[in-house]
This record gives structure tokens, sequence and C-alpha cells, in this order.
């Protein structure tokens, strides 16, 4: 069973972050009513098994539900900010 693994952004390359940031703010401003209370430096952000970011969530949710959405995306690693 394929569980989300944290990543260490520091780990991942300068300009990889630098795109997932970009992708996150679009993401924020695309529903900013719902979404303003996210930060890019702070929130809980989802990335698929290249890395590339693909939701951004508050706080980190529980164990059952994070299998669930490993099991139904493409998400594959989490963090804290971009």
């Amino acid at each position: 069973m394929t569980q989300i693994q944290q990543l260490d952004v520091q780990q991942i390359d300068a300009m990889r972050r630098k795109i997932n940031e970009g992708l996150m703010v679009t993401f924020i401003n695309a529903d900013l009513l719902e979404r303003a209370h996210l930060d890019v430096r702070k929130s809980v952000v989802f990335y698929d098994a290249d890395q590339v970011f693909r939701y951004a969530v508050a706080e980190l949710p529980d164990d059952a539900t994070l299998q669930r959405l490993c099991d139904s995306s493409s998400v594959r690693f989490w963090s804290y900010g971009c």
C-alpha cells in the first residue's frame, strides 16, 4: 500500500520550488474567498510523484484521510509550505 510521504522542500531544486510557489498562489487566487487563509510558507501542500504542486490545505489531515487521498489521486508527497 502506497502512502503519502512528507517532503523536505529544501531537497527540491530552487526552480521547481519557485514554480510550485507560483502554482500555489494561482490556486489560492482562483478561489480567494475560500482560500485566503492559506499561506505559501505555512500551509500543508500536496505534490504528485514529480513533486509538482497539486493542492493545499490549512491543516494536515488524519492518516485515514491521507490514505484515501493517496488511493484516489496523484498526490504522493506533502510538506509545510512550498
